[in-house]
């Protein structure tokens, strides 16, 4: 079996860039601030951020994993999993603490 030349395999799977979408990957790359949050990140908590695992039913999970995706795609909060979870366990905990 022959090998291709370094020079010759990443040819085969390179795509070709033009002049315009460089420039339009430019502006969009260069209107990002560097090290800063955005602007319009929501702040969940005050405080570290402790992790955890938690086991849920596959459908739930599914279905959390659609809502997430959905909303990202949406350009809307919140965009994942972990932040739709926060989200109902702030409510449920209010909703405890009101009753």
């Amino acid at each position: 079996m022959a090998l291709k030349k370094p020079s010759q395999q990443g040819q085969a799977n390179q795509k070709h860039v033009t002049p315009e979408q460089a420039d339009i990957l430019a502006n969009q790359l260069a209107d990002k601030p560097y090290g800063q949050e955005k602007p319009n990140t929501k702040k969940v908590m005050e405080g570290e951020i402790a992790r955890t695992t938690i086991s849920l039913p596959k459908q739930l999970f599914e279905t959390i994993e659609d809502m997430a995706m959905t909303n990202k795609r949406q350009g809307v909060e919140p965009k994942n999993v972990s932040a739709i979870v926060r989200d109902a366990l702030e409510l449920y905990l209010d909703s405890k603490q009101k009753s």
